[in-house]
């Protein structure tokens, strides 16, 4: 068992060491590439729709934020899905001009999508959660890419807004590392998620290959993988912020990675074709990588469970022979830290993980260079450093027991 879980801490590092490598040349050559973009005066009407159920706390930021937004000709639909607090009335107030507000039974934030994609006028959908804000450039900035007639789909850079808890500050450094992967990703014609928090779409898509998957979970990752499997594009555009509310206590992030993890293999299941050469580097390596990363951290995280509980056991003894307690001299000091040190510095995978700290550190500066420094920003990377890789564990642990079971998971 011990010679198994070293061969595959070790080929989890090698692995991670070669997909590093692939994805900060991927990301360096997209940097160097000339896009084409729309001028100012070829921007198309958007459509901005916005599904909301029971977001009387936040339906009102959210409206504030998309009607600031610089863009010459755009609407925005919000879609009241059966709420029962006050998200209807409050939406109300921002009807006007740019806003209409349209009601429905509750059916689901898919229904609740395609009842508006059904009534758009613009050329380009934003799909918008009542929870999330937007920088005022976001949209324009979005929407230029879509010159391109293989793109089909933009997504912006995904950020959690105002961090506190803990669990909260592991998000944004997890959220930063995704904004360079998915440009490392775009170089590569591999995004396969849309975040469904705020992306843009051309309606010509919807109205020839089908609007979303109403019995669908992740909505957004079932869109962004048919995207990819009718061979077109998904853009990413770093410079445009999308603020999104990040769960605040663990077992809220659990469930919304239960729903995200379930999903996920859902969808890889009916796409399973996608998983070949035919489909570049996205079939090839992206996905096959990223299926191989969760299988390893989810047996690794099951074999350190079983390794701490046993070696705080063995632990215990040894500091029970050196006579241990609180009070006791600098010689008690000098063992516990010795012992300490040797545990973690004849270990190769240590200096591995200090090496991974200072690429994911990169990852992060690239991040702050982008949407400017955050609060914090040091604690959040320490956090996160400390803590993700056990989250992201019991996240795919959890999460494919519920798959294993067919336990059904539904919208939070």
């Amino acid at each position: 068992m011990m010679d198994f879980i070293s061969i595959l801490i070790y080929l989890s590092i090698y692995l991670g060491l070669i997909s590093t490598v692939f994805y900060v040349l991927s990301f360096m050559a997209e940097e160097r590439k000339d896009k084409l973009l729309y001028k100012d005066s070829e921007l198309p009407k958007v459509s901005v729709v916005i599904p909301a159920y029971n977001e009387e706390s936040t339906i009102a930021k959210t409206l504030r934020s998309i009607i600031r937004t610089r863009y010459p000709d755009f609407e925005v639909l919000v879609v009241d899905d059966g709420s029962k607090d006050k998200t209807l009335s409050i939406a109300k107030r921002f009807a006007g001009q740019k806003v209409k507000v349209l009601h429905k039974k509750n059916g689901g934030k898919a229904s609740a999508l395609n009842f508006g994609i059904r009534r758009a006028k613009g050329k380009i959908i934003f799909t918008m959660d009542a929870d999330t804000t937007v920088d005022p450039g976001s949209m324009k900035k979005m929407v230029r890419f879509f010159k391109d007639p293989e793109v089909m789909s933009v997504t912006p850079a995904m950020v959690t807004e105002h961090p506190r808890t803990i669990v909260q500050r592991v998000q944004y450094t997890e959220y930063a590392m995704g904004l360079f992967l998915r440009k490392a990703f775009a170089a590569l014609r591999s995004i396969y998620i849309a975040p469904g928090a705020f992306s843009a779409y051309r309606k010509a898509f919807f109205d020839k290959y089908g609007l979303y998957d109403e019995h669908n979970i992740t909505e957004d990752l079932e869109m962004g993988l048919r995207i990819q499997y009718l061979g077109f594009h998904t853009e990413n555009c770093p410079e445009a912020p999308a603020y999104t509310a990040a769960p605040a206590t663990f077992r809220e992030l659990l469930l919304q990675r239960r729903r995200w993890y379930v999903g996920q293999v859902e969808n890889l299941i009916r796409y399973r074709k996608i998983i070949s050469r035919k489909f570049g580097d996205l079939g090839a390596f992206v996905i096959p990588t990223a299926m191989l990363s969760s299988l390893f951290t989810v047996m690794i995280t099951i074999y350190l469970m079983y390794k701490i509980i046993t070696t705080i056991s063995d632990n215990f003894v040894f500091f029970q022979n050196i006579n241990f307690n609180l009070g006791s001299s600098v010689d008690f000091s000098f063992h516990a830290v010795e012992r300490v040190l040797f545990l973690l510095f004849t270990q190769p995978s240590i200096l591995f993980t200090l090496l991974f700290m200072g690429i994911f550190g990169f990852y992060t500066y690239y991040a702050s260079k982008k949407l400017g420094k955050p609060p914090l920003m040091f604690l959040n990377w320490i956090l996160f450093f400390m803590l993700f890789a056990f989250f992201y564990g019991i996240w795919w642990i959890y999460s494919l027991f519920y798959s294993i079971t067919r336990k059904s998971v539904k919208w939070k």
